[in-house]
């Protein structure tokens, strides 16, 4: 495979197709001319193997990367000892265990996690639905956990990223975060809402009923309901309840959202934001 099909295989599929201008390893180009440091050079690397299809030898990595590839052996060899990074026989180069092991603990001590996640999987596995978790970086939705409970194949990936203004996960993200809507978002199916005034609307609805709807806006034949996590100190990420549109349909987007924002809304108290569940009394 020559660099140029490997820089094809690269580009972000649906899943993680972005609205912004990022390079092949996640990064925006500006970004990318800084990688002058020792750690900023181990994370270029880091993310053009994340990107991969699969294993690449060291003169694919050092092109991809706008490194020299001494220099880069260098810092191959650093990741291969702290098992960032695992050499193959064949001298070919995958990221290795202890990446999992740290990110892990991030999505596991993540507050939108520890707010919801049990009772996220357990109204999941009653409802037959696949439920998920992420919070916001890097201009995107981050997907921290998913749980499929339905028979079904629809893939969800955990470390996934998904475009802010994705169906009901842009439509909860603009609703509760403070951030204001693009004036044009694209059209990801023929579904997806693009008119400005029907897009308020919506963000109306999720504001008034505390979730937003998907009726196969980002992906054809996936329905989705979600409901921002808040704190005391406001927006911190997302639930998701996704299936195909049948299944919600099914179900009715009424009912699957009913049980979703009152999980969130319970989980958003947990979490300090008291503006989302009546109170009864006074203090």
């Amino acid at each position: 495979m020559s660099a140029a099909d490997i820089r094809q295989s690269l580009v972000p599929d649906l899943a993680t197709r972005t609205s912004g201008n990022l390079d092949l390893n996640g990064n925006s180009a500006r970004a990318t001319r800084q990688h002058t440091g020792a750690i900023a050079k181990a994370f270029a690397v880091m993310r053009i193997l994340r990107k991969a299809a699969g294993p690449l030898p060291l003169a694919t990595i050092a092109q991809l990367a706008g490194l020299p590839p001494s220099s880069l052996h260098s810092i191959l060899s650093q990741l291969v000892e702290q098992d960032a990074v695992h050499q193959q026989e064949d001298k070919h180069y995958a990221l290795g265990p202890s990446l999992f092991y740290i990110g892990t603990v991030y999505a596991r001590n993540s507050l939108v996690s520890r707010s919801i996640w049990t009772d996220l999987v357990t109204a999941a596995n009653d409802l037959g639905v696949t439920a998920v978790l992420a919070v916001t970086w890097a201009d995107h939705h981050l997907i921290l956990n998913t749980h499929r409970a339905g028979e079904f194949n629809i893939a969800v990936p955990q470390g996934g990223r998904v475009p802010l203004d994705a169906g009901s996960w842009g439509k909860a993200y603009y609703a509760w975060s403070g951030t204001e809507p693009p004036a044009e978002r694209p059209r990801y199916t023929g579904a997806s809402i693009i008119d400005e005034h029907e897009f308020a609307e919506e963000l109306r609805f999720v504001r008034q009923n505390g979730y937003g709807t998907d009726r196969a806006e980002f992906a054809d034949g996936v329905g989705a309901v979600c409901a921002a996590i808040t704190s005391s100190a406001g927006y911190e990420g997302l639930a998701s309840f996704v299936a195909p549109l049948s299944r919600i349909e099914e179900l009715t987007f009424a009912e699957v959202g009913r049980r979703l924002s009152a999980l969130a809304s319970r989980a958003s108290l947990t979490l300090g934001d008291r503006s989302r569940v009546p109170l009864f009394g006074i203090e």
